[in-house]
């Protein structure tokens, strides 16, 4: 069966994997991403990648505001489109407000093709008028929308009853196992974007209480040299990278001793998932998070780590020294989290949510399919 998927997030080839694994579930997919994309902090704009699993089976088509999620617009013959990829199903990975989750929606209901939508969403908050326009019409006729995390799909559910919304999380890719660094001193790791929200203050003003401790910060962001100043005027040693490629964060992981991810919630954000606590937990990394958004939902359906109130500086350095004098603990915690993030967060897993949610809405159930696999492959 034919597949369509347009996603933004794949114009790189990590979010490419669970499209390339859902040919084992019997689908054919044929994945569109934009043109040309920009990160928040580049410079220039990219083309999309190609996984090799998927070559000759992505493509990039011209959009207008490259960069904006919520808004970007695409500039291609939608019908003509569609219509050549003949699918029996679509999945558009973006949220139900946005610009291009309501435009391939309306063409694919014209072109009379299920499709689903995806939402990392999790606070009721205001909406421009069209995207709550967007919203409105675009949960009306999803067969179903893929929730990143419990507080989404709730969320989803609350806005458009009856909606089918299964809880279908992003996926971390199988990095193989990296080689545990040794070091001397008690290594307080972060990997993200250096923003207010993310509640690097807090770490660093809990690490002040640490004798010996090191903080690691691997990426980059306008806070940079803020930091710094503020790391020096409290005495804590920081180590900065900016330059780590997603393909090598697995190393990079195993220099932490532990993850810390103390993000703080605003009036219009909170962590909508947390890929690196999943990250770091699948490369033998224990961790510590505040309750902001769906951190305390990753750390405890994996039982990883610890989980500390949002902006709260003593119960942070707690948490870090109690992590700090147990190494027998660590290595609990990373175990448990290893393991419960590839049954939750594998690739493997998430394609099995997608193809459960993709038989559903061209009606065929699942063990159907499992069974025409198996035939085929016999």
């Amino acid at each position: 069966m034919r597949l369509l998927v347009v996603s933004h997030p794949a114009v790189l080839a990590v979010n490419q994997l669970p499209y390339a694994e859902l040919r084992d579930h019997g689908w054919d997919p044929f994945v569109v991403a934009p043109g040309t994309w920009r990160h928040e902090y580049a410079t220039a704009t990219f083309p999309p990648e190609v996984l090799p699993e998927l070559a000759g089976r992505v493509i990039g088509r011209r959009v207008l505001l490259p960069g904006r999620v919520q808004r970007h617009l695409y500039l291609t013959r939608i019908a003509e489109l569609i219509a050549d990829v003949r699918p029996s199903a679509a999945f558009v990975e973006e949220e139900p407000t946005s610009v291009p989750g309501f435009q391939w929606g309306r063409a694919l209901r014209r072109a009379g093709v299920p499709f689903g939508l995806q939402a990392d969403e999790n606070l009721d908050r205001p909406w421009p008028l069209p995207a709550r326009a967007f919203r409105r019409w675009t949960l009306a006729h999803a067969a179903f929308v893929a929730a990143r995390s419990p507080t989404a799909a709730a969320l989803v559910r609350r806005t458009r009853p009856g909606v089918h919304a299964p809880v279908i999380p992003h996926h971390v890719p199988a990095w193989p196992a990296p080689a545990a660094s040794s070091h001397d001193a008690f290594v307080v790791g972060y990997a993200g974007r250096l923003v207010p929200e993310k509640g690097l203050d807090v770490l660093i003003d809990a690490a002040a209480g640490l004798d010996g401790a090191v903080v690691r910060l691997v990426g980059n962001g306008p806070l940079r040299e803020e930091l710094q100043a503020r790391a020096a005027r409290q005495g804590v040693t920081l180590e900065l990278d900016a330059s780590v490629r997603h393909a090598d964060m697995a190393a990079a992981y195993a220099r932490f001793d532990v993850l810390v991810l103390p993000s703080r919630t605003t009036p219009t954000w909170a962590e909508q998932f947390g890929r690196v606590l999943v990250e770091a937990l699948w490369c033998g990394v224990p961790v510590v998070g505040s309750d902001s958004g769906e951190i305390p939902w990753v750390i405890d359906s994996t039982g990883g780590g610890l989980v500390v109130p949002e902006g709260d500086v003593a119960a942070l350095r707690a948490a870090l020294a109690r992590l700090r004098e147990a190494p027998e603990l660590r290595r609990e915690l990373a175990a448990r989290g290893g393991e419960r993030a590839r049954e939750q967060f594998s690739v493997e897993a998430v394609a099995r949510g997608l193809d459960r949610a993709l038989r559903d809405a061209i009606g065929q159930p699942a063990d159907v399919a499992q069974r025409s696999v198996a035939e085929v492959a016999g």
